[in-house]
């Protein structure tokens, strides 16, 4: 029988360190897997959208999307700016799931919101 091995999944919250931004006064911040479980479970690295304070936040309507404090276990209200989604090595995830994983109707606003920011014109 075959232990059950944890791995990071689509739509939980994590807190992580963001290498690019080492002096980040909020690391390790919290951010959202979008990568697929089967990617995340077969791959050293995840695909995330890293959230930030819904407070002072110059919230762009198509490339972020805002998420109540509780969804995912964010402690506050959020913004998942998909215009930095990137690929983190799971050594840089610090600590998580925070709680369960973001409901649909959020995940589907940060998919299209992914697409929109890729330059997608049909979302």
């Amino acid at each position: 029988m075959m232990a059950n091995i944890s791995f990071p999944k689509n739509g939980e919250v994590w807190y992580v360190d963001l290498p690019n931004q080492p002096n980040d006064p909020q690391k390790p911040r919290t951010a959202i897997i979008v990568s697929t479980d089967g990617r995340n479970r077969t791959c050293g690295d995840v695909v995330v959208v890293p959230t930030a304070s819904a407070e002072k936040f110059n919230l762009h309507p198509l490339y972020h999307v805002q998420i109540p404090a509780g969804e995912g276990g964010l402690l506050k209200d959020s913004i998942a700016r998909c215009d930095q989604i990137t690929t983190l090595d799971k050594n840089f995830l610090a600590r998580g799931p925070l709680g369960e994983r973001i409901s649909l109707k959020f995940s589907w606003k940060i998919i299209n919101a992914v697409r929109a920011s890729l330059g997608d014109t049909t979302v």
